[in-house]
This record gives structure tokens, C-alpha cells and sequence, in this order.
């Protein structure tokens, strides 16, 4: 049995855009208000009243009309769909304002419907949506539960709840592209105004009279469940964003709304098994445009607690601009997650991670204050060794030790020979070799025969003798 939890976002028009608290805003549609801010409610603007009355009612200049940005409605319920994510994989958009989620297939892992709502509810909330909650065994009567003040019920049966039976009928011709029309205008002049008073006519007089369209959807309306969707795939970056209404003066006002985004990316990188050494933060002027921090971390994860850390440390140094009232949080590289070996009855509480030292240097001094020492393709051992950014490839360091010494000196140094004897810093004593290379032939041509020797205190060191020069130097110690 299917059981779906409806989140409809009754404001959605207003809510999509920047806020303004300081102003009464309406959004209209076909010189129709759809929807109003505190502020217009207030001073008596409802939906549905002409943009004329609109105006009447507010002093000049101080009402702010809107058209409705259809675009950005659905760019925000597309986003919303990734958060809801981390609560479920069977979700889909419905209508224009709303997201079903199938939770019938997860009430184990959160226990009680009541919980998970609660959960919802508060953290769309606290984002600043007005959101409408209804729970059905289909996707209809959750939608219908969602207009009701009735609470969520475990089991999702509420075809005879009095709340849904007293609602309207007109309230199905909010339904996009519907052909209700004649139907319920036909019912209400023989006195069928609500729901109720619908399901109790004999179904078959229901197709005879009102049409084949409602009567198949009273049937979709009653049934004991509903055909499940294949589960949402994310895309393959993530995108969020939170207004404030007010302008941000210091940057540690930032910090609950990057807490908050960064909450929302754990739980999508946790469903998507998906991890990220990059983030992005766009800091956002309601006239347009933005600033761009950009937070790396030398390794890829999904732990909000150790972004949040980075993040606030980079913003200590990070002027911010004036007209800054919102924030936005972008992932795009996203990485399939690496599972990393941990010794069961090992203690590694009492030491730092080598990446997080890195990473907090980093945030506090800037990425080129500490680098990698890497290894590249090479014959040559004084070409072989890098510094760089990232982190490289433990794989490359596993095939370079076995062949060379990591530690090189930095420019080879010449050893002494006397009577078939080596001395640097002593005699020395030819244990392995020759190895030998070449390399260089194009410009100057190299040839080299490498050799590892001991010193007296039998430290093994890795010298070489110039085959043009017949001359010998050391250019590394071995472990």
C-alpha cells in the first residue's frame, strides 16, 4: 500500500523572490493578485482582487507589484526536490506548487509519520516557506488533506474525514487544465456544493450526469493506493539559496544560513552517495549580481560540521560587499564516495587528521600556503618531484619509493675518489647497482650510472657517477 505526504507551498510566488519586509508586495497574474506579503495582508489585499483594488487600498508608491516569475517558481520546486531527497527517493513535482513524497516505503526509518512531518514542516518553516502538509493513500487525497486543518493520520485513510468531506467543490477548479467547469456548475444548482455531498451519489449517476473526466477522477480519488514513480534522480550538482530581508552588515551574520544550506547538501550528498572537495558560496544582492567564495578542502566529503568550520574561517578575511540580503550555496564537482579502511580497535580521537591541519591552514592563510610533494613521470630524479595543490595520488608514491628515494637533495653533491675508494663524509660502500640512465639526448645529453651505497654509521644513500665526466655525486638518502 502506497502512502503519500503532500508539501503544497500555498505562497510560492511571493516566497521565490527576494523579500521585502519594509514594503507591501503583491504578485499578480492577468492583473489578478495571486498572492501578498504580510504587509499587503494587512492593509486589506487579498488574492483574487484586481491590481486596481490592489492600489486603492495603499498609499501611492508604496504598494509593490510583481509579475508571477513562473520560471523561478519552478527552479525553486526543482531545488526543493533535491532537499526532499535526503527524506525519501520516491518523490515527484505535482501541479505547479507542489511536492508529493511516497513515504509509505520509509515510516521505519523515521518511526512515526508525525515525526517525519514535524521534521519537514519545521525545517521548511525556519527556510521561510509557508507549507501545507496532507497525507493520503493516493496522490489526490493527499493533495485534497493538504487544504484541511485535520492532523496527519498514520494510516492515511481519510475518505471520511468530516474536514475533507466539507471542502468545496469548487476547489477543483484550482486543479491545472482541468474540464470541472460544467460539471460542478450543473451540481451546485441542484444543491452539490462539497465534496461530501459528491461521494455520496450513486457512482453511476455521477459518469451519467456530470461526464465521463470527474467520475474517473472521484475513482482515482477512492482507491486504497496509487502507482509508485521511478525514484527521482538528482542531478549531478547541487543549488540552494536563502534570502534574509535584510542587508548583512558582518559576516558572521552568514553563519545560521550556511548552517542551514550545509545541513540541506549532507542530506542530498547522503542519499546520492555522493561527496565534494569544492563548494561554492554566492553571496546575493536582491538588484542582481553577487560575490563568490570559494571553499576547498583537500579531501572529499559531505560533513557539514567540518564545511561550516572552513567557511567560517575563509569569511574572517573576506570583505563583504554592501546591498549583500541573501545566500546561495552551489556543489558541481561532485565525487562518488571513496571508502576508506578504519581499524576497528584502533583510537585515532586523539589525533588530528593530517587533511583537516591542511585544510585549516588553508582557510586561514590561503591555498598556496601549503602544498603537496608530488611525482610525475620522469627519468630524471630531479625532475621526477613536484610541489603542488592537490593532493596526489597515493598510487604514484607506491611505485616511486620502490625505485628511488623520496628524500633528494636539492642539488646532486660531488663525492671524492682516492685509490678506487668513495669517501662523503667517510668511506663509503657500494651495496647494489648500476642502474642505468640516460635522458636528455635532444638538448643535453645525461647518462648516469646510479648505485646504492652505505656510509660508516650505515646510512644507505643513493649516488650516481657521470659517464661523461667520469665523476660521482650523491643525490639522495634512502630510508
Amino acid at each position: 500500500m502506497s502512502l503519500w505526504l503532500c508539501l503544497r507551498f500555498p505562497l510560492l510566488s511571493i516566497e521565490c523572490l527576494p523579500p521585502d519586509i519594509n514594503r507591501p508586495a503583491a504578485v499578480v497574474e492577468a492583473q489578478r493578485v495571486i498572492a501578498a506579503n504580510e504587509l499587503a495582508l494587512t492593509l486589506g489585499i487579498k488574492p483574487g482582487q484586481s491590481s486596481s483594488t490592489a492600489r486603492a487600498l495603499v498609499a501611492d508608491g508604496e504598494l509593490k507589484l510583481l509579475n508571477r516569475d513562473n520560471a523561478r517558481e519552478q527552479q525553486l520546486i526543482e531545488q526543493l526536490k533535491c532537499w526532499a531527497y535526503g527524506f525519501t527517493p520516491t518523490l515527484e513535482s505535482w501541479h505547479d506548487d507542489t511536492i508529493l513524497l511516497e513515504v509509505g516505503s520509509c515510516l521505519k526509518l523515521y518511526r512515526d509519520i508525525n515525526r517525519l512531518t514535524d521534521v519537514l514542516t519545521r525545517k521548511l518553516t525556519r527556510r521561510g516557506f509557508t507549507v501545507a502538509t496532507g497525507l493520503g493513500s493516493n496522490r489526490w487525497l493527499a493533495w485534497l488533506m493538504s487544504h484541511t486543518d485535520s492532523p496527519i493520520t498514520a494510516s492515511g485513510d481519510n475518505k471520511e474525514d468530516p474536514s475533507l468531506t466539507a471542502l468545496p467543490l469548487r476547489l477543483l477548479l484550482s486543479i491545472p487544465g482541468n474540464n470541472f467547469q460544467q460539471p460542478i456548475e450543473r451540481l451546485a444548482k441542484a444543491g452539490i456544493q462539497t465534496l461530501g455531498q459528491l461521494l455520496a451519489l450513486p457512482p453511476s449517476s455521477i459518469a451519467q450526469r456530470c461526464g465521463k473526466p470527474l467520475h474517473n477522477w472521484l475513482q482515482a480519488l477512492t482507491a486504497s493506493s496509487d502507482r509508485l514513480t521511478a525514484d527521482f534522480q538528482p542531478p549531478q550538482r547541487f543549488a540552494d539559496y536563502l534570502w534574509f530581508g535584510f542587508e548583512i552588515r558582518h559576516s558572521n551574520e552568514l553563519h545560521p544560513a550556511m548552517e542551514q544550506l550545509l545541513e540541506g547538501l549532507a542530506g542530498f550528498l547522503t542519499s546520492a552517495q555522493l561527496t565534494t572537495a569544492t563548494i561554492d558560496w554566492h553571496l546575493l544582492r536582491t538588484q542582481g549580481g553577487f560575490q563568490t567564495l570559494r571553499v576547498r578542502s583537500s579531501e572529499a566529503h559531505r560533513s557539514p560540521e567540518r564545511w561550516l568550520k572552513l567557511s567560517c574561517l575563509q569569511l574572517e578575511h573576506y570583505p563583504l560587499e554592501e546591498d549583500i540580503e541573501g545566500l546561495a550555496l552551489y556543489a558541481s564537482s561532485l565525487q562518488e564516495e571513496v571508502v576508506h579502511e578504519v581499524d576497528l580497535f584502533g583510537d585515532n580521537r586523539l589525533s588530528e587528521p593530517l587533511y583537516s591541519l591542511v585544510d585549516r591552514l588553508r582557510a586561514r592563510l590561503g591555498l598556496q600556503a601549503v602544498r603537496y610533494l608530488g611525482v610525475r613521470e620522469a627519468h630524471l630524479p630531479e625532475f621526477s618531484q613536484l610541489l603542488t595543490e592537490e593532493q596526489p595520488c597515493p598510487a604514484g608514491f607506491a611505485t616511486y619509493a620502490k625505485q628511488r628515494p623520496f628524500w633528494l637533495l636539492e642539488e646532486p653533491h660531488p663525492i671524492r675518489a682516492w685509490n678506487d675508494q668513495l669517501f662523503w663524509n667517510g668511506p663509503l660502500t657500494l651495496i647494489h647497482g648500476p642502474e642505468r640512465i640516460e635522458d636528455n639526448w635532444w638538448e643535453q645529453p645525461i647518462s648516469r650510472d646510479y648505485y646504492v651505497a652505505s656510509t660508516e654509521e650505515g646510512q644507505p644513500i643513493w649516488i650516481f657517477k657521470n659517464r661523461h665526466t667520469q665523476r660521482w655525486y650523491v643525490q639522495g638518502v634512502l630510508p
